[in-house]
C-alpha cells in the first residue's frame, strides 16, 4: 500500500509482494486474461505474456480495469480486436469510463486498445469465448454487479460479498475454487478470511485459494492459521493452478 511501512509492506518474502488481483488462463495454446488492473504492464512483462486471445472483465472497479490501455500491444501483434466477456452493466460503465475506445478509429490518430465486447445480461449462463467454454454467475459487491466465472472444474470469484444461494449450484462439481478474502476483520465489500473458509466448506472444492488479500495479511503467518486438511490456501503472485475442462 502506498506510503505504508507495515510488516507486510516492508516484507522481503516474495509471497507478500502482491500486485493487483488478476489471473491468466491458459487453454489450448491460448491466453485468456481475467481482469486488467493498473499493474497489467508489469505483470505481463514479469510473466512473459506474449499473446492475449481474450479478456474477461469481472467488474469495473479501477483495480480491475485500470490497465485496459496496456492491452493495445496485443492488437498490434494479432491485428484484431481482443474478445471481451463482461456483464451488460460493466459494458455500460466501460463505455463511460473509456469513451474513446468507442469512437471511430483513424489511422493517423492515436491508436487505442480495441475490443470485441460480448456483454451478457443474464444472471448466469455460458458461452464459448475464443474457443474457451466459460460459465458465468452474477453476485454483488455493494451495488456493483460482479461476474464469477468457471472453466470446467475450476471457478474464479473475486470481490464477492452478496450472493444468492444458487451460487452453490453454479459451483457444484468444482475441484478448485479461487475466491477473494480480504482480511480477518469485517468488511462491507469483501468476505473475511473466516467467511471465505465457511463459503468454500459449502462447495465441492478440494482446494481453494484466497485472493485479493489486504496488506494486513502476512502470507506465512496467516497460512499457518488456516484450517488443516481442508485444502484451503493463500494465493500468491505467480501461483499456477491446473484445471480440467
Amino acid at each position: 500500500m502506498i506510503g505504508c511501512s507495515c510488516k507486510v509492506c516492508s516484507s522481503s518474502n516474495p509471497k507478500d509482494k502482491r500486485l493487483r488481483t488478476s489471473a491468466l488462463v491458459r487453454y489450448d495454446q491460448k491466453n485468456y486474461l481475467i481482469d486488467c488492473g493498473p499493474d497489467a504492464r508489469i505483470q505481463a512483462l514479469s510473466h512473459h505474456i506474449d499473446r492475449l486471445d481474450a479478456l474477461i472483465v469481472t467488474h469495473t472497479h479501477f483495480d480491475h480495469i485500470g490497465g485496459l490501455e496496456e492491452l493495445r500491444i496485443y492488437n498490434f501483434y494479432h491485428q484484431k480486436p481482443i474478445e471481451c466477456l463482461l456483464s451488460k452493466e460493466s459494458f455500460d460503465e466501460v463505455q463511460q469510463l473509456f469513451f474513446y475506445l468507442f469512437q471511430q478509429h483513424h489511422e493517423k490518430k492515436n491508436y487505442t486498445s480495441q475490443f470485441a465486447f460480448h456483454p451478457v445480461s443474464e444472471h448466469c449462463g455460458e458461452m464459448v469465448l475464443a474457443g474457451l467454454p466459460v460459465r458465468y454467475f452474477s453476485y454483488y459487491q455493494g451495488d456493483m454487479k460482479v461476474l464469477g466465472v468457471r472453466f470446467g472444474d475450476l471457478a474464479y470469484m473475486t470481490d464477492i460479498k452478496s450472493f444468492t444461494d444458487d451460487v452453490f449450484q453454479f459451483l457444484d462439481g468444482i475441484s478448485t475454487l479461487v475466491i477473494s478474502a480480504l482480511r480477518f476483520t469485517p468488511s462491507h465489500l469483501h468476505l473475511t478470511i473466516d467467511e471465505a473458509v465457511d463459503f468454500v466448506s459449502k462447495t465441492t472444492a478440494k482446494n481453494s485459494y484466497f485472493i485479493h488479500l489486504s496488506h494486513e495479511i502476512e502470507h506465512n503467518h496467516v497460512a499457518s492459521l488456516l484450517p488443516e486438511g481442508k485444502g484451503v490456501h493463500l494465493a500468491y503472485d505467480g501461483l499456477q493452478i491446473p484445471f480440467r475442462i
